[in-house]
């Protein structure tokens, strides 16, 4: 018999540990039901009508590094039937993939990770959202609250928590990628979250005022009051950036805020809810963070000190990288693989020019430098830098003047192609996220059309 688990919470949710959500209805004790891929194309209408026109959809079956065919339909379609036998115990997500007549992908989607048990596909309902490739596709539903540079979480590799952003405010939106919709209206969260951290079903909330733990695994949720590492001062990291390692370890970068004085410190939360101070060894502000072969990368920031520091393997501090001092504010820095970091954007405060691509050789030992890529400049403030392949990534910043987001792809190989995708729903003041399911979303903002609040999401198909 198929196991139920739900959210607990005023968030109504049903989660499944740590890889996502699969709702399994209570079976029949005389027959079997077979499960069912539902597909949606949210918002667009015209994906599968467009030229060139889909043929056919395969259906695979990701586990880890296996691939498994399901099925191979003619296109369009809404819903594959899985049948009723299928992995057991195990943990996997789902590709389709559309092709035209001439055998090009067309079409794409994925899910997040979904956990099944011992009956493997039978009752399963498994929601997969595709759009078109070469650009942005909006999934079904909108969001409640208005989000002017929002920030993001994920709870559980499933669900996408809105909140924070301009208006400072502790409205919360809940998306629900393993079902593809929009969650229900939430209450407001306890307090703004100027800095913000996941550690299993807890949320770590800061502001000024202090920092609140919100645990949504248990009715009512409750909150509890965080004791602070020895050392640790909140108001030194809040504006921070939460950047989230591969094995969920949260680091709260003090320095990556831009306004207030400049700081060292960095809030290390762990997946078990435990949080350790860790400090750089240049106070830094406006400084760009990413993680990096596993560790923590600090650029820029400061006009003393070394350019560049990398938290040390056992994650308890920092060692300096010998680059020159980097006084920009405001980058954004993305690994490119092991040894080369890609920076763009970031104002000189002593000119105010904005800089354009450069890279990073990490494996660098002396006389190091960033390399500026030439015939690649980026003059947009809130940059934001995702890796799409080896040789891709996508790029997403604001015009200074008109406010407008845009979003482009950069290619890091020979020619260093800088190409620009039209949003659905041209807007100001959005953000980007790298979403559960992997692909990047841009969220938030405010329609330049008839500057209300823009309120769906929009997700990046690259080209394969």
């Amino acid at each position: 018999m198929p196991e139920r688990l739900s959210f607990a919470g005023h968030y109504k949710r049903s989660l499944l540990g740590l890889v996502g959500l699969l709702l399994l209805p209570a079976c029949s004790e005389s027959y079997l039901t077979d499960g069912q891929l539902q597909i949606t194309i949210g918002q667009e209408s015209e994906a599968w009508s467009a030229d060139p026109l889909p043929k056919n959809v395969v259906l695979e079956m990701v586990e880890t590094t296996k691939r498994t065919t399901l099925a191979n339909v003619s296109a369009p379609v809404s819903s594959i039937s899985l049948g009723t036998g299928g992995p057991e115990n195990t943990v996997a997500s789902f590709e389709a993939t559309a092709f035209d007549a001439a055998t090009n992908v067309v079409m794409k989607g994925a899910t997040v990770r979904l956990q099944f048990g011992s009956s493997g596909f039978e009752d399963a309902r498994i929601a997969l959202f595709m759009g078109r490739m070469g650009g942005l596709s909006r999934p079904p539903g909108d969001l409640f609250f208005p989000h002017h540079h929002p920030q993001m979480l994920t709870l559980n590799h499933g669900y996408l928590l809105i909140s924070g952003g301009d208006e400072a405010s502790p409205n919360l939106d809940v998306y629900n990628f393993p079902r593809w919709l929009p969650g229900a209206q939430q209450k407001p969260l306890p307090k703004v979250p100027e800095s913000w951290a996941v550690a299993g079903s807890k949320i770590l909330l800061i502001d000024h005022a202090g920092a609140t733990w919100l645990d949504v695994s248990v009715t009512p949720y409750t909150e509890s009051p965080v004791l602070p590492p020895v050392g640790l001062v909140f108001d030194r990291i809040i504006g921070g950036q939460t950047v989230v390692g591969a094995d969920d370890t949260q680091y709260i970068v003090g320095a990556t805020r831009v306004t207030g004085e400049p700081t060292n410190q960095v809030l290390r939360v762990d997946p078990d809810a435990t949080l350790h101070l860790m400090k750089l060894g240049t106070p830094r502000l406006g400084a760009a963070a990413a993680m990096v072969n596993a560790q923590l990368l600090v650029v820029a920031g400061s006009a003393t000190g070394e350019g560049a520091e990398v938290s040390t393997t056992d994650g308890t501090g920092f060692s300096a990288l010998p680059f020159p001092a980097d006084a920009r504010q405001g980058a954004a820095v993305v690994a490119q693989d092991a040894n080369t970091a890609v920076l763009a954007g970031g104002r000189d405060p002593a000119t105010d020019e904005i800089s354009g691509f450069r890279t990073m050789d990490l494996a660098c030992s002396e006389d190091c430098a960033q390399v500026q890529i030439a015939k690649a400049d980026f003059a947009f403030d809130y940059p934001q830098l995702f890796s799409l392949s080896a040789g891709q990534l996508l790029a997403v910043g604001e015009d200074p003047v008109s406010k407008e987001t845009h979003v482009f792809t950069f290619d890091t190989g020979i020619g260093h192609a800088l190409n620009e995708f039209a949003l659905r729903v041209p807007r100001t003041a959005a953000s980007a996220f790298m979403l559960p399911n992997g692909q990047v979303g841009v969220i938030g903002g405010e329609s330049i059309e008839d500057e209300i609040p823009a309120t769906s999401l929009e997700l990046f198909f690259p080209q394969p």
